[in-house]
């Protein structure tokens, strides 16, 4: 039987500074099928943080309608669609419209079917198991409906794959390949019609290296003031120019992503430390306790304390 687990407690402390969400995968083979729980029986949730991850994902609904936003765009799914995820894009889900949504996801690092050169890129005849994957720009269909009969196909596999896991041995991690394979060639011949666009993959890694100066200064800097202008000049743009860029790259504004980031950094706090809320709130660069508690309820759904006493580890 599998162990579901509460999405928001799993992956929210692994995501950088800079939206970058590392997975601890294992060494011998870098492939993972997890089952996540998106809120509880109250239909209580968290949001979690826009981000991105340099692993491919597909992740199966198996309960629950709601949005996932993947960069400015938003996608309507139901029980039983799959979706196809990048790992260059920023996203998250955005909202579900039951009380308590499942879902299965698959990770995997390129590298787990294809050929990996120098620079870290793919190559060889194998990246073709990749091409949903690298292809994907504004106009790709991420997710794929359960009329089609994919999606249940791609998670019969899945299923599969988690009973190979965690692939101690050679026959293991060869069966957990092929299963892996066999549910990437079936979305390579659902996507045939389309067409492979490195140049998509490299603008996007292009517009990444440019906002990371910024991502750095954040992760070193984040208790201080920063304002919009302060993080247009770091990465040498206008303010308003930053402002359209950070929200092409990011998927949402500057300001939104600052407290994001600073409140997980809190969270953090919160359940680590005894230190008083108004140091917290310092600490992470809220001068105004209020607005940090504001803020912290808004984007947590409980209030600093509360979150406290119901996620501090007993000793």
């Amino acid at each position: 039987m599998p162990i579901w687990e509460d999405v928001y407690s799993v992956v929210e402390p692994q995501i950088t500074a800079d939206g970058l969400h590392v997975w601890p995968f294992a060494t011998a083979l870098p492939v993972d099928v997890r089952f996540f729980d998106f809120g509880d029986q109250q239909g209580k949730h968290h949001d979690l943080r826009m981000t991105r991850h340099d692993y491919c994902e597909l992740l199966y609904v198996e309960s629950g309608t709601g949005t996932y936003q993947i960069q400015e765009q938003f996608y309507a799914f139901k029980r039983g669609d799959l979706l196809v995820i990048g790992g260059m894009q920023f996203h998250r889900l955005r909202e579900f419209r039951r009380a308590q949504m499942r879902a299965v996801a698959l990770y995997f690092r390129p590298e787990a079917v294809a050929s990996i050169n120098t620079h870290g890129d793919p190559h060889g005849d194998e990246q073709a198991y990749l091409t949903p994957f690298l292809r994907q720009n504004k106009a790709f269909p991420h997710v794929i409906g359960a009329a089609t009969g994919l999606p249940k196909e791609v998670f019969g596999l899945m299923k599969r794959i988690h009973q190979e896991l965690p692939a101690t041995d050679q026959r293991a991690r060869l069966a957990a390949k092929t299963y892996l394979k066999m549910a990437l060639m079936s979305l390579v011949n659902h996507y045939a019609a389309g067409q492979s666009t490195a140049a998509v993959f490299l603008q996007r890694q292009h517009s990444l290296d440019k906002l990371q100066p910024l991502f750095d200064h954040l992760e070193r800097h984040y208790a201080e003031s920063l304002t919009v202008e302060d993080a247009a000049a770091l990465i040498g743009l206008s303010r308003s120019h930053f402002m359209r860029f950070y929200r092409q790259v990011t998927g949402q504004s500057f300001v939104a992503y600052l407290n994001h980031f600073r409140i997980a950094k809190a969270q953090l706090l919160l359940t680590t430390t005894e230190e008083p809320l108004a140091e917290i709130s310092c600490a992470v660069g809220f001068c105004d306790q209020s607005y940090f508690g504001l803020t912290f309820r808004k984007l947590v759904g409980l209030t600093p304390l509360q979150y406290r006493q119901t996620h501090k580890p007993p000793l």
